[in-house]
Formats: structure tokens, sequence, C-alpha cells
């Protein structure tokens, strides 16, 4: 397995940082949000768990929340272009960047994710039309408790960025693991990434990743959450095969109050 090389905790320099996200399609960003932060969004996902207000729960042992800028504006639309992954939304989107969708996770069980991508246009887009755009998606994941080895971790597949996935398997991308596209994830050199509370995860969305819950929680131990904001590059279209949909947001921020970084 490889080793977590684009950490900021490594890297000082934003410059090298962004050349480190480009690179590898991903960049760990230590101390996104502060702790009191991280404790009021553990309580506010632990008291709607405990509700039953969640909008997903699959058989992977996944609890997701889908309308949280509109059920709990204040708190979640701090987040939208937040201070400390805005650098890096503004180096690869600029202002064409649009938020897609704000989902939260709580994993009150053993959790594996399967292999999959948030994004499955991007490979696609070139051969579409003479003048089709390749939009860039970004994942901005922010973590509400410690992964360790022991307990949790985020998986990619190495120097995966900018080669595409083989044709035959491209489209066949499942919450199932004896799918080919999940085996080939499988066989290929990976690296973890252990984000600890209060850290995020900034990824483009076009890449294979597993999300994983090793053990389960003490009593006194907060359940494993994590809130995730992904991010476009217009232009996008309805239907696009991607994981979450962008209605919610809209319908709460209006389509203007999706686009972080651009003057009213």
């Amino acid at each position: 397995m490889g080793e977590p090389i684009a950490d900021t905790a490594e890297i000082k320099n934003l410059e090298l940082q962004l050349d480190a996200l480009d690179q590898h399609g991903y960049l760990l960003v230590r101390g996104a949000l502060d702790l009191e932060t991280v404790e009021v969004w553990r309580e506010c996902l632990t008291r709607k768990y405990k509700h039953k207000e969640w909008d997903i729960s699959n058989e992977v042992g996944n609890v997701a929340f889908d309308y949280l800028l509109e059920q709990e504006p204040e708190l979640a639309r701090a987040l939208v272009g937040h201070d400390s992954v805005a650098p890096y939304l503004k180096a690869m989107l600029g202002r064409q960047c649009q938020l897609r969708s704000f989902r939260a996770h709580i994993n009150p069980g053993a959790y594996t994710q399967e292999w999959h991508k948030d994004f499955g246009y991007y490979w696609d887009a070139p051969d579409e039309a003479r003048h089709a755009l390749r939009p860039l998606c970004i994942n901005t994941t922010f973590y509400l408790t410690d992964n360790t080895p022991e307990t949790g971790r985020l998986t990619f597949i190495d120097n995966f960025c900018h080669n595409a996935l083989p044709e035959k398997i491209r489209h066949l991308g499942g919450y199932n693991s004896d799918n080919p596209f999940y085996q080939w994830c499988e066989k290929q050199q990976q690296t973890h990434l252990y984000p600890l509370a209060g850290d995020a995860v900034v990824f483009f969305s076009h890449i294979p990743h597993q999300g994983a819950k090793l053990t389960q929680e003490d009593d006194n131990t907060p359940l494993r959450s994590n809130v995730v904001l992904h991010y476009q590059q217009t232009p996008m279209f309805p239907g696009i095969s991607f994981v979450s949909s962008p209605l919610p947001a809209i319908a709460a921020l209006g389509y203007n109050g999706t686009f972080p970084f651009v003057d009213p």
C-alpha cells in the first residue's frame, strides 16, 4: 500500500499543495474545522439519527442526510465554500465552481463502502460532441471523528487521476462486490488516508474510492460521521451520472446561491 503523501501536514506551501492535488487527485487538509464546530455537527447528526430523520439508510451501513441546507441552514451553509477548502476550489474551478449537493453521513455499525466513483461522466464527455467539455467535479469531505489504522480509513486507487478506467468496466461500477469494476479496484495499488476529527479531504470526484469503519465504537465514543459537499464545474446537465442530486441545494440556496465564489 502507498503512503498518504498529499497531506498539508507535510506540504506547507499552497502551490505545492495544489500540485499534489493535481498529481494525485486528492489532498488531506489538516485542521479544516475547529473542534467546537466538529462537536456541534456531531450532536446534530446524532440527534437526527436517534430521531430516525435520515434520507438514506443502505445495506453497507451508511446513513445519510440530504436536506441539511434547508433543515439546519445556519450550521450547514457555513460549510459552503469554507475558508479551509476555498483556496483549492478557487484554484481548480474558479468562478465556475458550483455547489452540487450537501450530504452528511453517520455510520452506526460496521461499514465498508463499495468501491465507487462519485462522478461517472468525466471520461465520456470528449467523445460525445466536437466541443463537449470535460467538467471537473470536486468532493470536500469534513471528518467529525478520528480515523486511524485501527478504526477507519478512506482509500484511493493510486495513479488514477489522469488515467481512464478500462473501457470494458467503465460503466459497470455499482454497490456490489461481484461486478468487474469492484474486482478491478481491489487489484490496484491503493493509498489509505486517515483523517482525524476536523480534517478534510479534497478530491476529484471521478476517482474510485472506498471508505471504511473498522471497529465498533463503545458507548462513550461518537459514531463515525462526516459531511460531504460536492462541487461541480459547469456546464453540467440533468440526468448526468452522479452520486447525488443537485435539487436540494438549489431549492435551499437558489441557483445563484450555489456559486460560492461569484460576487452577488
